[in-house]
């Protein structure tokens, strides 16, 4: 089930997958409680192998993307999506506006684990948010948003049991060649380059490179290259409207204008400049 209003969105206990765009970004800071399936979620280059009661806190800007295994179906969430400059004004007042530094402290995410009944309490919390009527802008309602939302931070902040980071987690060979291979993408998207290229500049074998790469992402080296470009070029049109949409094209590495609009409409429906004119089309529903 999922709520919506302009500054916050709240989705809970969302089962499957049900958006169109692998990478994504938004603008909005996330709060991602993991219930079950087998997941791996990619954050930044960096891959986590989540269990249920998992927490991450993201940077929304920094692309992200769900890789689920077995049954889709099993795959389950809640999700809290927040306009930070929402909720700072309050958040200044009550002298807590530092909660606020744990969506930027590690653009790549952290793991957070919490004991049995504070992941409890902190599912309910957002069950009853969910609950909250979002589309009523009356001040009162304003107020028991605003409200909810910092309880939610405090409540995240005060029972954490433990905080996960890349050092503490074990990673095996191929999820590091998969790190690598996303690293290499990430600093070169904007250029040409062939999976010859990538073998080369990592001194690997194509052929391990590639199998370890799809066995742990999910797609091929090619497949996720573009769909990164496609999420940086979607982030473009929407934070750049006074760049055209060729130069958007160029820099984010599509071969052509006319192949950046196949792509971007194969993928998402729609042209790029109908995408810039809807822009309540970025923020993707219960990823």
């Amino acid at each position: 089930m999922t709520a919506i209003s302009e500054k916050l969105m709240i989705s809970y206990r969302v089962k499957g997958q049900g958006y169109s765009l692998d990478f994504h970004t938004h603008p909005q800071y996330e709060i991602f409680l993991f219930h079950g399936g087998d997941c791996r979620f990619l954050v930044g280059d960096q891959i986590y192998y989540l269990q249920p009661g998992d927490l991450l806190m993201m940077d929304g800007m920094t692309v992200h993307r769900a890789y689920v295994l077995g049954d889709k179906d099993a795959y389950e969430r809640s999700i809290v999506h927040f306009d930070s400059e929402w909720i700072l004004p309050l958040l200044k007042d009550l002298k807590i506006d530092y909660l606020l530094k744990f969506f930027t402290e590690n653009r790549n995410g952290l793991i957070r684990t919490f004991q049995k009944k504070d992941e409890i309490q902190i599912e309910n919390m957002i069950e009853n948010m969910n609950d909250l009527d979002l589309l009523d802008q009356s001040d009162t309602n304003e107020a028991k948003r605003k409200l909810a939302m910092a309880q939610l931070l405090l409540l995240i902040d005060s029972s954490t049991h433990r905080i996960v980071d890349k050092g503490q987690t074990f990673i095996d060979e191929k999820t590091q060649i998969a790190q690598r291979v996303a690293a290499f993408l990430f600093e070169h998207y904007r250029e040409s380059f062939s999976i010859e290229d990538v073998a080369n500049a990592l001194n690997m074998s194509k052929s391990y490179l590639s199998h370890a790469f799809k066995e742990i992402t999910g797609q091929t080296i090619m497949s996720y290259a573009m769909g990164y470009r496609l999420s940086q070029a979607s982030v473009a049109l929407m934070m750049q409207p006074k760049k055209s949409i060729k130069e958007i094209s160029r820099e984010c590495g599509f071969e052509s204008d006319a192949h950046f609009s196949r792509y971007f409409k194969q993928n998402l429906g729609v042209t790029p400049s109908n995408y810039r004119k809807n822009k309540t089309m970025i923020v993707e529903k219960g990823e």
